[in-house]
């Protein structure tokens, strides 16, 4: 049951193609416990079938905006320039909020004036989703982010967050634009506070756009990341050495066990026909 309208927050939800999905984003969006002042979906050249589902919604504070495919990057910056509200939440179109995010990030961005970002913890869900632990981002400040993005696409931020980096910057289109724009955000001076509740469900799809920045852009894009936040990773030199060892030694220990894992199946596989021939010709050692 929604208790109140809160008129300082818009929804931007870029939507390229999801026509399968954008009703569960929407309707998660719709059962807040506070409501956003507007909700924006930019649709970024989708097919007919897209097309059709979102020429089908009816609400006062949805409003659907088309444009030729330009990219999330372009399509989240244009959403968010058509709003007038001092918050914005970002929510892809795959992925859904649980009812209290809102309230609560809104919540944290009202008391503290020093916070400009607000993630959650998340599950991840979908047909090629197999882990089921909660997923906690650190967040914080900068330093938090340097080799790794420790903060959730989908968050709620102060528009003058955004307007202080010029928007999230399109050169990043292939992927890791959120880890960019936190990165810019945060040197700043802004902070990143984590709701520690897992109150987003991340949609983990085989061909996604971030499965395919892993999977095929990863270095390039972390080079990119790394050069254009260069002074950040000058200033933070002691800190990133010791994180980047830390995470080389997790590394090669979770590898260890992978192959300790491996070999120890391997094993199983090649002793097995031996176990049956010594089970038929000697049947009393059993």
């Amino acid at each position: 049951m929604m208790e109140s309208t809160v008129q300082a927050v818009t929804v931007v939800i870029p939507c390229y193609n999801d026509g399968a999905f954008i009703m569960d984003a929407l309707n998660s969006i719709l059962r807040q416990t506070v409501l956003p002042e507007r909700i924006i979906i930019i649709d970024d050249g989708s097919g007919a079938e897209t097309m059709s589902v979102l020429k089908s919604i009816k609400n006062n504070i949805v409003e659907v905006v088309y444009q030729t495919n330009q990219g999330v990057c372009t399509a989240r910056n244009n959403g968010i320039g058509k709003a007038t509200s001092s918050y914005i939440l970002t929510l892809d179109a795959d992925d859904i909020f649980e009812p209290t995010f809102i309230e609560k990030a809104k919540h944290i961005l009202d008391s503290d004036m020093k916070v400009g970002v607000v993630c959650c913890h998340y599950k991840e869900f979908g047909n090629s989703s197999k882990n089921k632990d909660i997923i906690k981002p650190k967040g914080k400040i900068t330093q938090d982010f340097l080799v790794k993005n420790n903060g959730v696409a989908s968050a709620l931020f102060r528009k003058k967050c955004w307007e202080e980096v010029n928007g999230y910057d399109v050169n990043f289109d292939k992927g890791y634009e959120d880890w960019d724009f936190w990165l810019s955000v945060l040197s700043q001076g802004w902070e990143m506070r984590i709701i520690q509740e897992p109150l987003f469900n991340y949609r983990k799809k085989i061909h996604s756009r971030d499965t395919m920045a892993l999977a095929q852009f990863d270095k390039e894009l972390k080079m990119k990341i790394f050069l254009k936040h260069k002074k950040v990773y000058e200033s933070s030199i002691d800190v990133f050495a010791q994180q980047m060892i830390l995470r080389n030694t997790m590394l090669v220990t979770n590898l260890n066990k992978t192959k300790e894992g491996l070999e120890f199946q391997l094993g199983k596989i090649i002793l097995k026909p031996i176990r049956i021939i010594k089970r038929l010709l000697f049947p009393s050692n059993e």
